[in-house]
């Protein structure tokens, strides 16, 4: 009698087995989407700090070339290091003038698991500086 208990027994602790099996490795995969998430949030959050600065600085200021110093202590680590040709900036005199400044940051990679587009922030500010509309394109590197 005992032993055809355990014959009918086995069954049960495989399912239990597999089933906590899938259940861990659904947590691990929820916890690895919950951790990329969070890294594209901050990553957004950054890139519309850049924005910000740099359409601010280029409408008041204007281009300079401690500019890329600046940016770069805005950045954080997920960030690749910004160097002066990431950052294109175009004036165009337009009839009658618009007075604003356009300033894109953008992703050139992406290597998040979980999301393979591109991460863009945009800003458009009134330029005190002159009359032209200057178009700016901030392109960075996300870095593990």
């Amino acid at each position: 009698m005992n032993n055809s208990k355990n014959k009918k027994m086995r069954p049960a602790y495989i399912e239990n087995i597999l089933l906590w099996m899938v259940m861990f490795i659904g947590f691990v995969t929820l916890l690895f989407f919950v951790i990329d998430y969070a890294t594209i949030i901050r990553v957004k959050d950054n890139m519309d700090a850049l924005s910000d600065y740099g359409a601010s600085r280029i409408a008041i200021q204007g281009t300079g070339t401690d500019m890329i110093t600046e940016l770069n202590d805005i950045r954080i680590g997920t960030i690749g290091n910004i160097k002066s040709s990431n950052l294109v900036c175009n004036s165009t005199a337009d009839t009658p003038p618009t007075f604003q400044v356009i300033f894109i940051t953008e992703t050139s990679n992406n290597s998040i698991k979980f999301y393979t587009g591109k991460i863009t922030s945009k800003r458009v500010v009134f330029n005190e500086v002159n009359s032209e509309t200057v178009s700016c394109k901030l392109t960075v590197t996300l870095s593990n």
